[in-house]
């Protein structure tokens, strides 16, 4: 399919907005971020971003898809040399971990639950279901029915609860290895393997360039 001048122009426009967005809301956090600053930032007139975004609200949520695809992205190249399967879901679990509670943009988002974890649910999961699959394949998991997908969704959940108390004092950050051992054991991982999985030190997390022309499917076919 052929794109034109004027979709490629609106392509771009977009993409220089939510990567504007992402820079303000990273550094300032998404509350003390307005529509004005990421125009302005953008170099893009404040009434064309309505052309693109309904709210503050609304590029806040592609922000975080942008942000989750990437997340899983580095996810997958860090963990590109990991043989043990187990060990390549805890490794993206308190890597991931330690992404949300250093990045202030995430703080807005652990205050709506219920969104998040549907944008992380749907954006993690072509990488977590194959990861999880492949774990699973080896007999190192042991699931109820042998539901990936279920369990999938369970992991997502105590990901985002453990981080929220966190960040909010409940938990000390160390919390982050032990909800990795945690969601091992619960995925029905050998207690000796599912220790060793999450307290092994973590590899190295490239940085990858995110993609602002990324846009979440949000339906699960």
């Amino acid at each position: 399919m052929t794109v034109g001048r004027v979709q490629k122009r609106q392509i771009r426009t977009r993409a220089r907005l939510l990567q504007a967005a992402y820079e303000l809301m990273s550094e300032q956090g998404v509350d003390d971020t307005t529509i004005q600053q990421v125009t302005t930032k953008a170099d893009v007139g404040f009434g064309t971003f309505y052309s693109y975004f309904d709210s503050k609200d609304a590029i806040a949520e592609q922000v975080l898809d942008c942000v989750i695809h990437n997340l899983g992205l580095r996810n997958r190249a860090a963990n590109a040399g990991v043989e043990d399967a187990v060990s390549v879901i805890a490794n993206s679990v308190r890597l991931t971990a330690r992404e949300m509670r250093s990045n202030p943009m995430w703080r807005w988002w652990l205050k709506r639950t219920d969104l998040m974890v549907r944008r992380m649910n749907l954006g993690f999961r072509p990488f977590g279901l194959q990861d999880m699959q492949a774990a699973n394949d080896k007999g190192l998991l042991n699931l109820p029915d042998d539901n990936v997908e279920v369990s999938w969704n369970y992991l997502i959940w105590l990901l985002a609860g453990t981080i929220t108390d966190i960040v909010e004092g409940i938990c000390p950050p160390e919390a982050e290895t032990t909800m990795a051992e945690a969601i091992m054991r619960l995925m029905g991982v050998d207690n000796a393997h599912a220790a060793r999985a999450a307290h092994a030190p973590l590899p190295v997390y490239p940085a990858i360039k995110l993609d602002f022309g990324f846009r979440l499917e949000l339906s699960v076919t």
